[in-house]
């Protein structure tokens, strides 16, 4: 394994690029790098974490010590405390400085007290450090990060009244509905990542006052490619105006692979919506073969294809007692997108 994995996989080479967004893979969760152009170099936030060897995820904590290569994490977004997009962010603290965490402001129940006792301490870290904390609420306005831009979309209110009488599987619907939703790119070229927004958030709160803030090259597929955000029930007709304003060529699914009959995501259902849309090579999932994947946006507004990472990240950032190994297993597929990713 060479010294830097991470950088060597991961870090852009050419100048033009203006983001990177890498999908990790860990397992049943949600982790995205966004790496942001900045002078000559790069600055990287990081959109949710999640640890799950059972799945097969990888070490994101280690994953980023080596990315970072002695820089500070700029930001954490945290788009909701839920588990599946905290666990792992204590130890992240532990090995990295992070100057920034923005989150959605929710409280939730009981299930998720000690992801969310994480995300707290975290925060006293942080701020106690000189860092910044910032609970995010959706807005019409266009900010800047370094050389590229961003939205917040979404919340439109905090989830944070007392919890203790409420129905957990309530609570969490409704944050849900108010999950944090981020859009970051330039020109007419962007990713949007929905965390684990759902058809409430989308239909009630999202895309009729964001109509025109929506369309996007990559669209991270929201709760792992389930069916809330098309469907309330298996049953319903789906509501699409949402995927229509996003328009997105390139769909992915954080999803632990399914090779059983399961009520977990991703759901056939929704991702054949998804491949409706976009077409079926243009859908991927992390899960599938454990693979991350990278697309880019340039300066200029164009883009990348997307590709994988033939699980290179995986096989040298893995969790548990897997060893890593020189090289992935050859695995017969199909390239997403063929076009040059500009290095």
């Amino acid at each position: 394994m060479s010294e830097n994995k991470a950088r060597e996989l991961l870090w852009p080479k050419d100048q033009r690029i203006l983001l990177r967004f890498v999908f990790l893979n860990v397992g049943q969760g949600s982790s995205t790098v966004v790496l942001v152009r900045s002078g000559d170099t790069w600055k990287a936030i990081l959109v949710d974490i999640n640890l799950d060897a059972a799945n097969e995820g990888i070490d994101v904590p280690a994953l980023m010590t080596d990315l970072l290569d002695g820089d500070d994490l700029e930001v954490f977004v945290n788009t909701h405390p839920h588990s599946d997009h905290l666990r792992g962010i204590k130890a992240l603290s532990d090995k990295v400085t992070i100057n920034q965490v923005w989150h959605s402001g929710h409280k939730p129940g009981k299930k998720h007290d000690d992801a969310y006792t994480d995300l707290c301490d975290v925060v006293k870290k942080v701020t106690d450090n000189g860092g910044k904390e910032i609970r995010l609420l959706g807005s019409h306005e266009e900010m800047s990060i370094f050389d590229a831009r961003y939205y917040v979309l979404a919340p439109a209110k905090y989830v944070c009244d007392d919890v203790a009488d409420e129905d957990q599987d309530a609570r969490a619907r409704r944050i849900h509905e108010q999950c944090a939703v981020l859009r970051f790119g330039v020109a007419e070229s962007w990713g949007l990542l929905p965390g684990d927004a759902d058809r409430d958030a989308f239909e009630k709160h999202i895309t009729e006052y964001h109509e025109d803030r929506l369309n996007s090259i990559v669209l991270a597929a929201a709760h792992h490619g389930s069916r809330t955000f098309f469907r309330y029930e298996k049953e319903d007709e789906p509501y699409l105006d949402g995927l229509d304003a996003i328009a997105p060529e390139y769909v992915v699914i954080s999803a632990k692979s399914q090779d059983a009959d399961t009520s977990d995501p991703p759901h056939a259902d929704a991702v054949e919506l998804y491949q409706e849309k976009s077409g079926e090579n243009c859908v991927v999932q992390t899960g599938e073969h454990g693979y991350s994947f990278i697309t880019d946006i340039y300066d200029d507004g164009s883009y990348s294809g997307i590709r994988d990472d033939k699980g290179d990240i995986r096989d040298n950032y893995p969790l548990g007692k897997k060893k890593a190994v020189l090289a992935p297993p050859f695995i017969p597929r199909t390239r997403v997108d063929d076009r040059p990713m500009g290095e």
